[in-house]
């Protein structure tokens, strides 16, 4: 495992080198998924005005995507920033930028979000996860292209066992993303809809990593190491003072 370890008084490391999350990659055929930067805001705000939701219902549990754009910019560039905190070992959220790629493999453009967390992870080892797309984007399937190469990564890089997921019963376009990739209906629950307003109900998805439907493609991942030491720096740590194995 590369290990993350920083040297004293060094103004020559990279961003990457002492944010790791900022390090990883995940390449799939068509897409880039990496942790978004301040400087991909205003992609991501262009993205985020441009339309995301293409039926009468919000897909959400709160209707972001219809303030106005000076709404958003304050509001949602501020959810993005208050993410950051959850950097592990147990608790923790990746906010991943979902880029077309170039047919030279560079990033393209911004095209939506794939989010990725957990909770109690060395105990439960299983990742949730969100997302969305821009509406002209849409119906291309993107949708489960982002999704299956963040389950890979996670499943094949990062030592998820379980993948869950939810979507309002009425979401059949998620729901279809889900069920295609392995997932099964667990369980459901009565919430309020995005507006407060009359009840929905939520289908939850789970899968196991042995059910996992896997496309034809496989993806390409860089910085996973290094995050994984950053994520879990306490457990290294602990090693480092006992000589003794810790859980990873």
């Amino acid at each position: 495992m590369e290990e993350f370890r920083l040297n004293a008084d060094d103004p020559g490391h990279s961003l990457e080198d002492i944010w790791p999350p900022f390090g990883l990659r995940i390449e799939s055929p068509r897409l880039v998924l990496r942790q978004i930067r301040e400087t991909d805001f205003p992609q991501y705000l262009a993205a985020a005005t441009s339309g995301i939701k293409n039926t009468d219902r919000s897909p959400f549990i709160s209707p972001w995507d219809e303030n106005p754009p000076e709404e958003m910019a304050k509001n949602s560039l501020t959810w993005l920033w208050s993410k950051r905190s959850s950097i592990g070992p147990d608790s923790w959220y990746l906010m991943l930028a979902v880029f077309k790629r170039n047919v030279d493999g560079s990033e393209g453009p911004l095209i939506g979000m794939q989010d990725a967390f957990a909770e109690n992870w060395r105990v439960l080892r299983t990742i949730g996860s969100a997302s969305w797309l821009r509406s002209d984007e849409q119906g291309n399937g993107y949708g489960k292209e982002q999704r299956a190469a963040l389950l890979m990564w996670a499943f094949d890089h990062f030592g998820a066992e379980y993948a869950e997921s939810g979507a309002y019963d009425w979401n059949e376009a998620s729901k279809r993303v889900s069920v295609s990739l392995g997932y099964f209906t667990s369980g459901t629950r009565r919430v309020a809809d995005a507006y407060g307003k009359q009840a929905e109900w939520e289908l939850q998805f789970r899968m196991a990593k042995n059910d996992f439907l896997r496309p034809a493609w496989n993806v390409t991942v860089s910085g996973n190491e290094r995050l994984k030491d950053f994520m879990l720096l306490s457990d290294r740590h602990l090693r480092d003072k006992t000589g003794e194995s810790a859980a990873e």
